[in-house]
């Protein structure tokens, strides 16, 4: 017969298995838990992470929009303003003439007086109203002795070794044609190129160019916005005035215009 004490004990040996493996079970199964957990909080995270990326997108795309917003306001405000401006300096002129007494003859004014502050009046409000349109172009003019120059980049005009107006060249040219529209000013217009030879072009020399550009921007005003020819002087100068020195393509960009001067004196 066996000894039943010898099958107990090795029963005995046996049993701390199952305890250990109970235990790893247990702890696979907290592993798998905390897991578990980890990765439901990281999907959280990610959600809210998202949500917060979403809401600052937002808030810069409202920005944006109230930033473009407040520059069409300040464009309407600087135009309202300086036709307030033109509209002061009107009303003062008129103001500041000498009052009729009753039953006496006013004192005959020096001669050309009348005229004179006419066109400068006229002159005032070219300026005025060109100074708001040409700000909707981000571009300038310079008063001179002579009157307004406008001076436009051939680049915005015409296409290059051409003398074809381009569409965005057509608009700068109506801008300025509305100004003059309603005065009666006279207008000279002027080409200018740079230094470098024509190679690939109809005009055989930077002198026809820049004549020929400085031609088609008064047949636009006359063709386009029925401006009498007789208010406008063209002409073509080349490479022989040049803004700055040629002696590299950014100088030679800004050698390359066309000038439009408006003169104080009229038709």
């Amino acid at each position: 017969m066996h000894d039943d004490r010898l099958y107990d004990e090795k029963e005995l040996e046996k049993s701390w298995l199952l305890s250990y493996s109970d235990l790893i079970t247990l702890l696979f199964v907290i592993v798998v838990i905390i897991a578990a957990s980890q990765a439901a909080n990281l999907q959280t995270q990610r959600a809210e992470a998202q949500k917060e990326t979403a809401k600052q997108q937002a808030t810069l795309q409202q920005v944006h929009e109230s930033l473009d917003l407040l520059n069409l306001q300040k464009l309407e405000l600087q135009r309202e303003v300086h036709q307030l401006e033109a509209q002061k300096k009107l009303l003062t002129g008129s103001e500041g003439e000498t009052p009729q007494i009753p039953d006496a003859a006013p004192p005959p004014p020096p001669v050309g007086s009348t005229e004179t502050d006419a066109a400068e009046r006229d002159m005032e409000t070219v300026r005025t109203q060109l100074s708001s349109a040409l700000a909707e172009l981000n571009l300038d003019y310079e008063e001179t002795e002579e009157g307004l120059r406008i001076r436009l980049p051939v680049s915005i005009l015409f296409p290059s070794g051409s003398a074809d107006l381009k569409q965005q060249g057509k608009q700068v040219v109506g801008t300025v044609a509305g100004v003059l529209k309603s005065f009666g000013n006279r207008v000279r217009i002027e080409g200018y190129t740079d230094d470098v030879p024509i190679a690939h072009s109809s005009y055989k020399t930077n002198w026809e160019l820049s004549t020929g550009r400085a031609i088609a921007v008064m047949r636009e005003m006359v063709d386009a916005y029925t401006l009498p020819s007789s208010r406008f002087t063209v002409a073509g100068l080349g490479e022989y005035k040049p803004l700055v020195d040629n002696s590299n393509e950014e100088n030679r960009a800004k050698n390359r215009r066309v000038e439009i001067i408006i003169l104080a004196e009229k038709e």
